[in-house]
């Protein structure tokens, strides 16, 4: 029973150091950052542990960039099911996703701005990650639409292609808002909305021929 609780409490405490790597990390990113920018040596200075310790955590920095990354998506996937609960409840799906996902970009605007340039990375781990992200928030966001379509009696056509094209706008525009100025942003996402209702309509459209 002693050797059991032992395991559990050394398994509980490697879990927190390897947490605090993770926040060391976005905490410099939250400050502006870029992650090419940091080192091994400065993130487990940060997060108070022995550079040579960050071994057991990670393999690299790489690795450490790839759970930041994977700890963002779970976050923003959060967010999309529960813009689509309030769609449920009757809020505008579009405005809703918009609106939550952009505070969320406010927000986070470090890991915001990585997963954006994960993306367009030279590196194939991040940008996989980043493209799976985004792949899984449009299937998520694609089956929705074509549920609620269903439920409205509304024919839809290429869902997935709508999902591929809202998602892209969500992002590429939500990351865009971070440089805009606060008396411009309201513009900002009325813009968004209009073209991702824009995307609805021509699926809606094709859905009847």
């Amino acid at each position: 029973m002693a050797i059991a609780l032992q395991k559990v409490s050394r398994q509980k405490q490697k879990a927190e150091t390897r947490q605090k790597l993770v926040d060391a990390a976005a905490a410099e990113l939250a400050s502006g950052r870029s992650f090419d920018t940091l080192s091994l040596r400065e993130v487990a200075k940060l997060a108070g542990i022995a550079p040579t310790s960050f071994y057991r955590h990670f393999h690299d920095m790489e690795g450490l960039g790839l759970t930041l990354v994977e700890q963002c998506g779970e976050a923003l996937r959060k967010r999309i099911h529960d813009v689509l609960h309030q769609a449920s409840e009757g809020r505008s799906l579009i405005r809703a996703s918009v609106e939550t996902l952009f505070e969320y970009f406010l927000s986070n605007q470090g890991m915001s701005r990585m997963i954006l340039q994960e993306s367009m990375s030279r590196q194939p781990e991040f940008r996989r990650a980043a493209e799976r992200l985004m792949q899984t928030m449009s299937s998520d966001l694609a089956n929705y639409l074509e549920e609620e379509a269903r439920e409205r009696g509304v024919p839809l056509g290429h869902a997935r292609t709508a999902a591929d094209s809202m998602v892209a706008i969500l992002f590429t525009a939500g990351i865009a808002l971070l440089d805009t100025p606060a008396d411009e942003r309201d513009r900002h996402v009325e813009t968004a909305i209009l073209q991702l209702r824009m995307i609805m309509r021509g699926a809606e459209a094709m859905g009847q021929t």
